[in-house]
């Protein structure tokens, strides 16, 4: 029951014609409804959150005698059902601490748009702000990430890299300055993030990852893993994929190349995990195994070539898709498909979406990994290195 409806201030009220206004201005987010007598625009001045529907009963009686309590009842659990009313006294609630409310308030507008008389937004940003989130890799995907994780409220965040600063890496990875060359990353991101947002809690390990096993020790007891490095090429991947199946914990991974951004998510049980993926892949595409160990033989590494703006469109993107998974606000958009988003054209695409292969997966499923695709690689020996 609503105790004290607010109209969601993110949202405008203005008149289409004499007789009708409309509600909302973002595509999606709008509604125009008849309002002759202008009884409609009035309620929603009085909606303001200071007032229970008894009080804006009693204050539209002087003008419109014949309205009954029941009818301003059904008319807020109308526009609560439309999407433009919150429960005020709810809002007030919330667990967080007036210094969050105040960090967050841009946050918990926006996230207003997706709630309703059930939900608040103070309470999804309590949600977020609650959650644990493992990034591996500090790199220009890691760091960019980390940001706006910090940004949107994840305030519990463990950082996972071994390697250094250099002054090249300053054209992307803007959590850096020259005085952090020669530094750990994960230190300097840490003190970084110190500085930006005192409260969140950040746990930095200096490791560099040589087996599935490597990757549970860090990720145990996360919300969801970030995947932010791409060394071994094919093999780190299968080890997170691993990793977080057996430990029931999900993870998005993305990267680069020189004109494209990809991301996907894999939360296991529920979608397929990546090594579904590749038997899918086996399955569609011709030679798609001897392809991978022929790029894998040359031991081509491709030299680091990007620009700021095209490694912050696709981690912005990454980012946002972990906040709609972590707070169910909105459908995820890349669990269980290789979103592809081209630098130059600005088009996002579905390079591929495969299902779970309960059957023939060896990671997720009853598989016996017998199949040529988990074959590649499979006898290197990697050994974790911390420093």
């Amino acid at each position: 029951m609503v105790r004290r409806p607010l109209f969601k201030p993110v949202h405008p009220v203005y008149e289409v014609t004499e007789q009708t206004i409309r509600m909302g201005d973002a595509p999606g987010y709008s509604v125009e409804l008849d309002d002759e007598n202008k009884a409609i625009r009035k309620m929603v001045k009085l909606m303001d959150g200071t007032r229970t529907i008894e009080d804006i009963h009693s204050a539209l009686l002087g003008e419109y005698p014949e309205l009954t309590r029941e009818e301003i009842a059904e008319a807020v659990e109308d526009l609560g059902g439309l999407g433009f009313i919150m429960d005020q006294e709810a809002e007030e609630a919330s667990g967080l601490t007036l210094a969050q409310k105040e960090r967050y308030k841009a946050n918990i507008r926006f996230f207003s748009l997706f709630t309703n008389l059930e939900q608040s937004p103070s309470y999804v940003q309590e949600q977020l702000s609650g959650k644990k989130v493992t990034i591996l890799g500090m790199g220009a995907f890691g760091s960019t990430v980390l940001a706006n994780l910090v940004g949107v409220g994840i305030e519990q965040i463990k950082l996972v890299d071994f390697d250094r600063v250099e002054l090249n890496n300053l054209n992307r990875q803007m959590l850096f300055n020259e005085a952090d060359v020669g530094r750990l990353k994960v230190e300097a991101a840490r003190d970084f993030i110190a500085r930006l947002h005192s409260g969140v809690a950040i746990e930095t390990e200096t490791m560099q990852i040589g087996s599935s096993a490597d990757v549970e020790q860090v990720i145990a007891g996360s919300d969801l893993v970030v995947l932010a490095a791409d060394q071994p090429f094919f093999v780190l991947p299968r080890w997170v994929n691993r990793a977080c199946v057996n430990l029931g914990i999900p993870y998005i991974a993305g990267g680069f190349n020189l004109i494209e951004g990809q991301f996907f998510l894999v939360d296991p049980g529920k979608t397929g995990c990546l090594d579904c993926m590749h038997l899918h892949r086996s399955e569609q595409v011709e030679d798609y195994v001897r392809l991978i160990e022929n790029l894998l033989n040359t031991e081509f590494r491709p030299p680091t070539a990007t620009i700021a703006p095209n490694t912050m469109m696709i981690t912005a993107m990454m980012a946002s898709d972990a906040v709609r998974f972590l707070t169910g606000i909105a459908p995820v958009q890349s669990a269980g498909k290789l979103l592809l988003f081209d630098f130059n054209t600005l088009e996002k695409k579905v390079f591929v979406e495969w299902e779970r292969n309960e059957q023939a997966c060896p990671t997720c499923g009853k598989g016996n990994g017998e199949e040529p695709i988990f074959q590649v690689r499979a006898n290197e020996v990697y050994v974790n290195a911390r420093h």
